[in-house]
């Protein structure tokens, strides 16, 4: 006689068996939706682990007559599915599902049955689960609706497993669009929730999260220990997936702390558990990763080798992002080799996917600032709301008053409106016409940028092609030097056209990145640390253009002599502003030492002493160990005649 216990195996067994016959021997492409539920699930794609999970619920699902079982099985297949596909239909079946169970309900904390309790809880997941994929498409005002009603529901029935994830997937939906303030205020309130009702896996991503933004904001050692508190969560509640994200975290983090080992170590152990998940995007950003790490190991080998299947993996997953980074790496590595033909021909490739991530960056950047607007909307209608509930309880208490004070202030507005309803009126297409030809302006001057930038880019191409037929070490130097001033120059035209200001540049962003371009460029093999004091103002291109030659001048200078038969050295500039008018630049290395600039001969010094003069400035040698010059300039008021001109 066979026990129920068996009895159940079998019959699971003979569904499982009928499942896969069904799919392999019939050779069914897509699911029956009468007993899949959903629609174009395509069988055949599924991996062998989600078609068990489907099975199982499934059989379990069809088995049970009450609700309750039912969406239990059925949030078994959302929950534990890798398949987007798969899991994001079940959310929708589920959500119109459970749409349709209650409707009419009413949800009163106190008159809720347990049954409706739980029923709304999955509704809130479903939602929940919504505002996910949406937020991952971009559409950040629709994803904010979602976890308003999501929160709105949880907070009712007091929900303490999903009411914390809401409120971090909230905070990271403040953080993509680069509202730190309100992302880090979500992701503490969502901690908070977390360790209140002991829910370790909101734990986790709240740290991992917390650590992230510190990591953004070069708080290093702080983001360690976020990230490492959040590892220890994880790795109790065995959150492999999270484990990856944690990992690669750890090894970006180490990456800026020029700890290399450490990030290959991180970056490798993300790596495996992506690979045994089948994420292959994860999978190529944590190639590329380690692809970085081995450039500045000079391990080119490797760092070809996973920047190729890097490049694979992204061609096929369509990850364009990801193409663009490892088309950089694969460059980064050929130059480090001195292949110069595959670096070349890498390097145009790579301009080409770049300039077509570009335009995407910049329509990403209006739409963010479009997002960030229709946002402070909605929260400003939500706030309203909130009054206007106010206002009614106030209402039932002294009708009266508010009564008056609602007839004074509509008569208020009604007269105020006849008096501005003309001025308006002849305004308005003034300031329509006035919109409309800035527009016109800003995008025909982004459009002369770009061009500037990238025929200072074929020009810089040219000079490297002609170079290759020198043989000359000093005129092979001399190339080298005016490739280095075309580049320093196309930067310029390229923060230009990727600003949306269009007239103003911010110094200590531009001069930042400059600096470390050159040194990058050059390929010294030593540990230069770069050690900058800039203030945080804004120049035009007439200012910055000199400025940029002058410290690209300097800098290259400092790599070339200051720090032979030396290891590591440091290279620092500091910007400062003395008063209204007058700047004042230090830039130097504590090398060897060199010479005045005024006892020079060389180009670099002329067009130093060029550059000089068009700033209205001065250079001189300090007497101080190493090499340092001191700048001192003005801008004759520039950035406020520039600011003014914007309005």
């Amino acid at each position: 006689m066979i026990s129920d216990c068996s009895y159940d195996y079998i019959k699971h067994l003979f569904f499982s068996v009928i499942f896969l016959f069904v799919v392999q021997t019939n050779g069914q492409t897509y699911a029956d939706k009468k007993y899949y539920l959903v629609d174009s699930l395509e069988l055949s794609e599924l991996s062998e682990g989600d078609k068990g999970i489907i099975s199982s619920a499934l059989t379990k699902y069809h088995k049970t007559n009450q609700d309750s079982l039912k969406l239990k099985y059925i949030n078994d297949i959302i929950e534990l599915s890798w398949d987007e596909k798969v899991w994001t239909s079940y959310n929708s079946w589920m959500n119109q599902y459970l749409t349709n169970k209650l409707s009419g309900v009413t949800l009163k904390v106190d008159d809720i049955t347990s049954k409706n309790r739980l029923l709304f809880s999955y509704l809130a997941a479903t939602i929940n689960n919504k505002a996910i994929i949406t937020h991952e498409a971009g559409n950040y005002v629709e994803a904010l609706n979602y976890y308003h009603d999501c929160i709105a529901i949880q907070e009712q029935i007091k929900d303490s497993v999903l009411l914390p994830e809401a409120y971090n997937n909230l905070g990271s939906l403040y953080h993509d669009i680069r509202n730190y303030k309100k992302a880090e205020y979500f992701y503490n309130k969502s901690l908070q929730l977390c360790e209140k009702y002991n829910n370790h896996r909101c734990v986790a991503m709240s740290l991992t999260n917390l650590g992230q933004i510190l990591s953004d904001r070069k708080e290093l050692d702080s983001a360690l220990f976020f990230l490492e508190k959040s590892l220890q969560v994880r790795k109790l509640s065995k959150e492999t997936y999270g484990i990856g994200i944690t990992y690669d975290l750890f090894g970006e983090v180490y990456f800026r702390k020029k700890e290399y080992n450490k990030a290959l170590e991180y970056f490798n152990k993300s790596l495996l558990l992506e690979r045994n998940h089948n994420d292959y995007k994860g999978v190529a950003i944590s190639l590329i990763y380690l692809g970085n790490v081995y450039v500045k190991q000079q391990d080119f080998t490797q760092a070809k080798k996973v920047g190729k299947e890097a490049l694979v993996i992204a061609k096929k997953e369509n990850a364009l992002e990801s193409q663009v980074r490892a088309t950089k790496l694969l460059r980064d590595a050929y130059q480090g080799e001195q292949n110069w033909k595959k670096a070349f021909d890498t390097e145009q490739f790579y301009t080409k996917l770049r300039d077509s991530i570009q335009n995407d960056k910049i329509e990403e950047s209006i739409i963010i600032k479009q997002t960030t607007f229709d946002l402070q909307q909605k929260e400003k209608e939500i706030e309203l709301l909130s009054a206007k509930n106010d206002l009614q309880r106030l209402t039932l208490r002294n009708n009266r008053i508010v009564l008056f004070i609602a007839v004074l202030g509509i008569l208020l507005i009604s007269i105020i409106a006849l008096f501005t309803k003309r001025v308006l009126n002849k305004n308005k297409e003034a300031s329509k016409l006035l919109r409309q030809q800035n527009e016109e302006k800003q995008v025909m001057m982004k459009e002369i940028h770009h061009r500037v930038k990238n025929n200072l880019q074929v020009v810089n191409s040219l000079l490297r092609l002609q170079s290759k037929e020198v043989k000359d070490a000093k005129v092979l130097e001399m190339f080298k030097n005016t490739q280095r001033r075309v580049l320093s120059m196309a930067k310029l035209h390229e923060n230009m056209y990727s600003t949306e200001n269009l007239k103003l540049i911010n110094v200590k962003k531009h001069l930042s990145g400059l600096i470390s371009d050159i040194i990058d460029s050059y390929g010294l093999g030593k540990d230069i640390n770069i050690q900058l004091n800039i203030i945080d103002e804004e120049f035009s291109i007439k200012t910055l253009l000199p400025l940029s030659l002058i410290v690209n001048e300097v800098i290259t200078n400092s790599l070339k002599h200051a720090f032979i038969n030396k290891q590591e050295g440091n290279v620092s500039l500091e910007l400062k502003k003395n008063n209204k008018e007058d700047f004042e630049m230090i830039i130097g290395d504590d090398g060897v030492g060199f010479h005045p600039l005024d006892e020079s001969s060389g180009l670099g010094t002329k067009l130093i002493n060029i550059f000089s003069r068009q700033l209205n400035g001065t250079i001189r040698l300090l007497k101080k160990e190493g090499a340092f010059y001191e700048l001192k300039f003005k801008v004759d008021h520039e950035i406020e005649k520039q600011r003014n001109t914007m309005f």
